[in-house]
């Protein structure tokens, strides 16, 4: 889900800033209309959740966070013990 909303600030964000800046008022509005039906189409046919994925994918590249969850052999994480496991169940 927040792919998705990436997406649609990728798409949207840099174009309202410039047209904001060049254009007039009324032309202003008429591009935010415009811009709106695109986004739902883009929406429609997921290159939204596509664009957001591959941004996500290379902010993990450059700022890698992980799951949280220690790998296996890793400082933290509990080892599997050789115990049989508890009877009378």
């Amino acid at each position: 889900m927040m792919s998705h909303w990436i997406g649609i600030a990728i798409i949207v964000v840099p174009v309202l800033l410039i047209a904001a800046l060049i254009l007039k008022r009324p032309v202003f509005w008429f591009l935010t209309v415009l811009i709106a039906v695109g986004i739902g189409y883009l929406h429609y046919t997921g290159a939204d959740v596509e664009l957001g994925n591959a941004v996500l994918v290379e902010v993990d590249k450059i700022y890698p966070l992980g799951d949280g969850v220690p790998k296996p052999g890793e400082v933290g994480q509990p080892q599997p013990s050789n115990a049989p496991a508890p009877s009378g169940y």
